[in-house]
């Protein structure tokens, strides 16, 4: 072997040793990490199952398909209050998260500070933070009012107490928890004072008279953030029978299945549908032999319908595309959409000038009038793209006149105009 081989080598093997070695001593620091844990007499989890955060639906929790909780740290406070640290990653945020629990279920409420970024995808209103908390604060929540009632003097001196000097705090209402991002988990010896300071923090927020403001109590289950009647199915391959999948191929499957409904909106479900197709593919090199090879392609698309509690005639609008549709009063409407229908009386009825108006400030996904559904082309399968196209069919439903739901059979429309919205209208 010459030198420069025998150096490779050499470099090679003492890099495996230096990885066995590292890995050798981050064992036993685990190991030394879990003992300390258990002798506080808290419980330590490897691999929780999803029950741990089945609960939690505001962010980080209760977005995205990929949900998955990991090292879990649980046990209680001097006080006896509940508490879990755990690992959490999704498809949009990974890191740990401390909770306490509260002795009510309450609305969301967000506080963060200093450099700290609000949580993504909390959908909040940021007010004021009040003076009790000092500058650099940040409050977020659906309702002002509420915020006012919670974060009184004795709440806020416990919050910078928790912050220890500074902003830098990450917390929420999850209903009964009360969590906090980035908690200072990998020294024992802090994380247990810490945890007494985020109860105290419970403490003052159980003692506010808030009881007019508790939540109902929710499932457990896999849900979404501010979509409570949303829920997760994963597979279920029977809806390939009656949903307008695609029927090449082979080896169809479902995949991210969601059901549910927003309010009084019609009921949904959205997946995404996956086969594959094989074909052959033949050759001939250049001394005549012929080779043959099979190549099999994965295939998927969104889908997604909203079923409608009557038959409807058929009726479809997208964008616009080769050809002309059915040809409406509003030449600027008709260069934007395309409205095809067997019954052009109908495309009239449910097409009228507001309902053009708002089609025409929405913009929203291509979509087909079945019998009683309503299906979707949103091109992608994703929770904003759903909880849109819902709102969009909520709204344009609303702007069916009511002599149209009346010729369908029923006594009025199931879906009267939404308040605090431009909706269509009816008539």
């Amino acid at each position: 072997m010459s030198g420069s081989a025998l150096a490779v080598v050499l470099v090679i093997g003492g890099v495996v040793v230096a990885g066995v070695a590292w890995g050798i001593i981050a064992l036993v620091r685990r190991q030394q990490y879990i003992k300390s844990l258990r002798e506080r007499g808290w419980t330590f989890v490897n691999s929780p199952d999803f029950g741990a955060v089945a609960r939690l639906t505001n962010p980080p929790f209760g977005l995205g398909f990929r949900r998955d909780p990991d090292d879990q740290i649980s046990g209680r406070t001097a006080s006896g209050r509940p508490f879990q640290v755990i690992e959490y990653k999704s498809e949009r945020w990974k890191g740990w998260v401390a909770m306490v629990s509260l002795s009510r279920r309450l609305p969301e409420l967000w506080v963060t500070g200093g450099e700290t970024q609000v949580r993504y995808g909390v959908e909040a209103t940021m007010v004021p933070p009040p003076p009790a908390l000092g500058p650099g604060w940040q409050v977020g929540t659906l309702d002002p009012a509420y915020a006012a009632e919670l974060l009184t003097p004795q709440v806020c001196n416990q919050l910078n107490g928790l912050a220890g000097g500074t902003t830098g705090l990450n917390l929420g209402i999850d209903a009964d928890q009360l969590t906090v991002l980035d908690p200072p988990r990998k020294e024992v010896d802090q994380l247990g004072p810490w945890l007494e300071q985020l109860a105290a923090v419970a403490d003052a927020i159980d003692a506010t008279p808030l009881d007019h403001r508790v939540q109902p109590e929710q499932q457990p289950r896999f849900s979404f953030y501010h979509h409570p009647d949303w829920y997760w199915v994963d597979v279920d391959d029977s809806l390939l029978q009656g949903t307008p999948v695609s029927r090449s191929g082979h080896n169809h499957r479902t995949a991210d299945v969601i059901r549910g409904r927003d309010g009084d909106g019609p009921p949904f479900v959205a997946l995404t549908h996956h086969w594959q197709t094989t074909r052959t593919e033949t050759s001939t090199d250049s001394e005549g032999r012929t080779t043959t090879r099979t190549v099999t392609e994965n295939h998927s698309e969104a889908i997604l319908g909203f079923q409608l509690p009557v038959r409807m005639p058929e009726l479809t609008v997208a964008g616009r595309s080769f050809g002309r549709g059915i040809s409406f009063e509003s030449e600027r409407f008709n260069d934007q959409f395309k409205v095809t229908s067997p019954s052009t009386k109908f495309a009239y009825d449910v097409i009228h000038p507001r309902q053009m108006e708002y089609l025409m400030a929405t913009s929203p996904a291509p979509f087909r009038i079945a019998d009683d559904w309503v299906w979707f082309s949103p091109g992608q399968h994703h929770e904003t793209v759903i909880a849109h196209s819902s709102r969009f069919l909520r709204e344009f439903l609303a702007g069916v006149p009511r002599f149209v739901w009346r010729d369908l059979g029923l006594a009025d429309s199931p879906y009267p105009p939404l308040d605090a919205v431009t909706a269509p209208g009816g008539r």
